[in-house]
């Protein structure tokens, strides 16, 4: 039973068995596909794609509007609060007090007014204003906010300029709610952001926006700008149109007053009686239907063309990891790169193969880092020995020349460590040894070395110092003094306290430096303070 079992799962993860099943795989992808791009299904689709995108294109419209009412709506209301009633007595202190409210936020672009009940103006800030007894008495926003309260009226053009304006007004009330004046902010419709997506934006080539009042039957604002303030389109011109009046929100396909098939979606701006239209024609909405119907009559024959390449890129791509590895294999063996596991993509006769081989690899590397740490670093302290210092203290010397820097090399050998081998034993020394390691490494930089050369000797390489002679010599010196300070505090081996010395010969080198010279200088350095201090 489990020699099936492993039977079964070598032929599942069998090179042959998913070439044979992609092969499958892509016969029904082809039938899928064939079923799947049909004329009617795409059209569903993508009919309900461009419906969706025009409602949001118009649902942002309107958001726009609305945001900017609402913050018109709240200037005027704080406004309107702080004018005292009493001010609307004072024409000259009123006129200043509007002047600066209109000065520290001109959202009215062409002025900001206050009007008494009989259409005579009070005060005003801007240029877009009329003077003389009731001269606002006849204007249609007024009329509609006196005698229906309404704060959004529709657009006109000014007499005095001509250009497109539109009021919003508020009244002035007293403690008993009577109404003592209007506050009207008129603006322009150029450069104004109330329709600024109406007036000046674009869907694809041909869609646009409109802005619509139902009751009154009248573009507020569009897209073409000379539709402006024109009256909609009678009845029976325009299916959807009517239906938009009579309350429809939504979209759908019509045809417009000039015979031209669009997709339009409409959505209300709330609190109003005006409606947001986004439209595209169909032909350009739709374009890609025709592109879909050429792919359905030609999608067999490239099939018979498509299929072989996939199958081929398919195989490509599937060996790839094969040919990674070989490449890979091949480069180690050669040196041009460093030993590592090769990567397993698939457990199938190759994943087997690649991980047998990362396997032997393993033992191979574990084998190298053993051989690494015998090569370079001491066994005793772990501190590099003298084949990795000489290394270290060669790379540091190009770095001398490449920077214009110094370096410095310590030499020293311990007093006092034979009488420790001597009278507490050769495990005592050990110790010794690798506490004294301890305190030397506490006291020098990262990028500097400390190295066990042999014996009781050690190597401190102090690289990057400064160019400067005196401060290389001081901070070498520095170190140095460390160094003997630090053996001051006693050893305690088996309960005995031992001290131990050490001496210390100093070389200092730069761009013009050899590595043997200054082995040389600081060696002999050393043994010369050696024998000094043997004498003393």
């Amino acid at each position: 039973m489990i020699h099936d079992d492993n039977r079964f799962r070598k032929i599942k993860n069998s090179i042959l068995t998913r070439v044979v099943l992609f092969i499958c795989v892509m016969i029904v992808i082809g039938g899928c596909i064939r079923y799947y791009f049909s004329y009617h299904l795409i059209h569903s689709h993508l009919f309900n794609i461009v419906s969706i995108h025009q409602e949001a294109l118009a649902k942002e419209a309107a958001k726009e509007i609305v945001h900017d009412l609402d913050v018109r709506k709240q200037f005027l209301e704080k406004a309107v609060a702080s004018i005292p009633f009493a001010l609307l007595e004072d024409p000259t202190n009123l006129e200043k007090r509007l002047h600066d409210i209109h000065t520290f936020n001109p959202l009215f672009s062409a002025a900001l007014v206050i009007i008494d009940p009989s259409g005579t103006l009070i005060a005003k800030s801007g240029t877009e204003y009329q003077t003389g007894e009731r001269a606002y008495a006849q204007e249609a926003f007024f009329k509609s906010v006196l005698e229906d309260g309404k704060l959004i009226e529709m657009p006109f053009i000014s007499p005095l300029s001509k250009k497109l304006i539109f009021p919003m007004s508020l009244p002035i009330k007293d403690e008993t709610g009577k109404i003592r004046a209007f506050m009207t902010g008129l603006t322009y419709y150029e450069g104004s952001d109330v329709f600024d997506r109406v007036l000046n934006g674009h869907i694809g080539q041909t869609g646009d926006f409109l802005l619509i009042d139902a009751k009154r039957h009248v573009f507020i604002a569009a897209t073409q700008k000379a539709l402006i303030l024109k009256p909609t389109p009678s009845k029976g011109k325009n299916s959807l149109h009517d239906r938009a009046i009579e309350g429809f929100r939504g979209s759908g396909i019509t045809v417009n007053t000039n015979g031209v098939e669009e997709l339009s979606a409409v959505v209300s701006i709330p609190n109003t009686d005006w409606f947001v239209v986004s439209r595209i024609q169909t032909q350009e909405a739709f374009a890609m239907e025709s592109n879909i119907q050429k792919t359905l009559i030609w999608a067999q024959s490239i099939s018979l063309v498509v299929v072989p390449a996939i199958l081929f890129a398919f195989l490509f791509f599937f060996f790839k990891p094969l040919r990674t590895s070989a490449s890979l294999a091949d480069k180690m063996s050669l040196g041009e790169v460093p030993l590592t596991p090769l990567p397993i993509a698939r457990m199938d006769e190759v994943g087997y193969l690649t991980a047998a081989f990362n396997r032997l690899m393993s033992m191979l590397l574990a084998s190298q880092k053993e051989l690494k740490e015998i090569a370079h670093y001491d066994y005793l302290t772990k501190l590099p020995n003298r084949l990795l210092m000489l290394d270290r203290l060669e790379r540091a010397l190009l770095r001398c020349a490449r920077n214009d820097t110094r370096l410095a090399l310590l030499f020293m050998d311990l007093d006092g460590f034979k009488e420790i081998n001597d009278t507490l034993g050769h495990d005592a020394g050990d110790q010794a040894l690798v506490e004294v390691a301890k305190r030397f490494s506490a006291l020098i930089r990262k990028s500097d070395t400390l190295a066990r050369i042999g014996g009781d000797e050690f190597v401190i390489l102090l690289c990057d110092l400064d160019s400067d002679v005196a401060s290389a010599s001081n901070a070498a010196n520095f170190v140095a003094t460390q160094c003997i300070e630090a053996l001051k505090t006693p050893f305690v081996f088996k309960g005995n306290a031992k001290i131990l010395g050490v001496s210390i010969g100093m070389a200092l080198g730069d761009k013009a430096s050899t590595l043997d010279a200054m082995m040389v200088e600081a060696d002999t350095k050393m043994y010369q303070m050696k024998k000094k201090s043997s004498v003393d």
